[in-house]
């Protein structure tokens, strides 16, 4: 049974998406935060799909991709993402490539199928491992099966779901309802379905909002 300090936390991400990285970190930091405030605390996350690009192709050089949307921002762009990563226990690199993130999100909502909420946080911290820190291609099928198996899911059953084009239908579908939330960037966060929490913020300001839902209830 839920105690009177519960919250329901829907995070809505890309896997592509640094800011995602960071995000969830802050989020686990919040959550500890919470449970010294709150003893009997807990946050119920599940993970919303997010495309920041639904067009983007498959295998594209990152840099390059990079190159064209940030120009001559980039080294700025990409020394302040790796210092904040840095901050947050996340060794940020950015060489190899970049591709849609549409099956990613599939097995995200596979883990939440087999596994729940815990299996689901697994797999969204194995592909961000993976794509940011080892430099390997969202897109790739041996990426997402690795994924899958360091998550402890089955990889023959992983590769038979993704093959399949199952769960296509209602990612889309929920994509689409997060777009008619009004939501146009990434991370996003609701929580108890009534606020919400735009940006990768501080530990501190997110637990200022888990205090203003709590004294809602």
């Amino acid at each position: 049974m839920a105690s009177e300090h519960t919250i329901r936390l829907k995070v809505v991400l890309d896997t592509i998406c640094p800011w995602c990285y960071i995000g969830k970190r802050r989020i686990e930091k919040a959550i500890i935060l919470a449970k010294k405030k709150w003893p009997d605390f807990d946050a119920i996350i599940e993970y919303a799909p997010f495309q920041l690009d639904s067009g983007l192709g498959i295998g594209l050089d990152k840099n390059q991709v990079y190159q064209k949307k940030f120009g001559t921002r980039l080294p700025e762009v990409l020394n302040h993402i790796v210092e904040v990563g840095t901050k947050e226990g996340i060794q940020f690199k950015f060489g190899g490539k970049m591709s849609n993130t549409l099956d990613s999100h599939r097995l995200i909502d596979y883990a939440q199928s087999q596994g729940g909420h815990e299996m689901q946080e697994k797999i969204v911290e194995a592909l961000h491992h993976r794509y940011f820190e080892l430099e390997q291609d969202i897109g790739s099928r041996e990426m997402l099966l690795a994924a899958a198996e360091d998550a402890g899911l089955n990889r023959q059953q992983v590769d038979t779901y993704l093959e399949s084009g199952n769960g296509l239908d209602a990612l889309n579908t929920r994509m689409e309802q997060i777009r008619n939330l009004g939501v146009t960037g990434v991370p996003f966060y609701i929580l108890n379905d009534r606020f919400g929490i735009s940006g990768a913020e501080s530990p501190d300001v997110i637990l200022d909002s888990f205090a203003k839902v709590l004294e809602s209830k």
